[in-house]
């Protein structure tokens, strides 16, 4: 069973040092409240995604029966490893412990840095880090299943309207429960909303306001989608060394993007007192990857001319 990070401390034995780092993670973050994450027994997991359904058809009396399989196409997600060590000095936990939460405030900054280095892994994958799991950039690329380009060749091209609905129609058997993207894409988008008024039936937005939704499906911002990708050859090719962007169309349910972990989940573990210093060690560490189940599940547009004004 696939559950988010809050829902699975429900039915862990998590101490309640990782239960507060696990909350400050996801706190504010619409991908780590929602995303689920599968426990992996090892440390990979080998699974398939259809490709082409089967079909069917009708028969006469006496017809012979013709067989079809489905195409299919064979992925492996393999867990990888982040997280960083936090030293806290014992001179300043015992002399400045009245004034300042030292080990709260050390602890704080370094689950930032895991939130932060997680979210760079899940929009850029390989891209951002050779060493970390694939991500959405790696996982969507099929102009059949689930990619809309903007732009063409290495140039971008300006977000439009009908191709952001092309993009959201490509999610095909499920509901698009968030639409993410830059903060440029979404003024830019709000700026197109005011100029057309009511004449953008499906846009929730009020004049001066930001877009909260499109074809009634929510919309976020992260500041992890760059606006300096690189498309090469009408996709995309490299995370920085342009200027575009890309939005995504996601479903969080366990069939479509889902999340994987080690059995041990997100940890927090006391390494002691330090022999070289004056310090204690604490190390949080998380055995994770990323995987989509199904190509139709989720989509992207890629090649978005990050400060080209919206258009029809």
């Amino acid at each position: 069973m696939a559950l988010s990070l809050t829902e699975g401390e429900c039915y862990s034995t998590t101490d309640i040092l990782s239960k507060t780092v696990i909350d400050r993670l996801v706190k504010e973050d619409p991908i780590l409240k929602n995303l689920k994450f599968e426990e992996l027994l090892g440390n990979s997991d080998t699974y398939v995604t259809v490709t082409t359904r089967s079909g069917a058809a009708f028969y006469s009396v006496g017809d012979t029966w013709v067989e079809s399989t489905p195409s299919v196409t064979q992925a492996t997600v393999t867990l990888t490893i982040l997280g960083g060590d936090a030293d806290l000095d014992n001179f300043l936990l015992d002399t400045r412990s009245n004034k300042l939460d030292m080990k709260g405030t050390v602890l704080n900054d370094k689950t930032l840095a895991v939130k932060e280095k997680f979210l760079d892994q899940f929009y850029y994958g390989t891209a951002a880090d050779a060493s970390g799991f694939s991500g959405l950039q790696q996982l969507l690329t099929s102009t059949t299943y689930n990619t809309v380009h903007a732009g063409a060749g290495a140039t971008g091209g300006a977000l439009t309207v009908a191709k952001f609905r092309e993009a959201i129609d490509l999610v095909t058997g499920f509901k698009p429960q968030l639409i993410v993207m830059s903060k440029s894409q979404r003024r830019l988008l709000a700026t197109y909303a005011d100029s057309v008024g009511d004449k953008m039936p499906g846009m929730v937005t009020e004049l001066g306001t930001f877009p909260t939704s499109f074809d009634n499906i929510p919309i976020a911002v992260s500041d992890h989608i760059g606006v300096v990708e690189t498309i090469s050859g009408d996709a995309f090719a490299a995370k920085t060394g342009g200027a575009c962007t890309s939005l995504f169309i996601l479903n969080f349910d366990s069939s479509a993007c889902q999340g994987v972990q080690g059995s041990s989940g997100l940890k927090v573990v006391p390494l002691g007192d330090l022999e070289t210093k004056d310090a204690q060690r604490f190390r949080i560490k998380w055995y994770v990857g990323m995987k989509l189940m199904n190509l139709r599940s989720c989509a992207k547009m890629d090649g978005i001319d990050y400060d080209a004004a919206c258009t029809a």
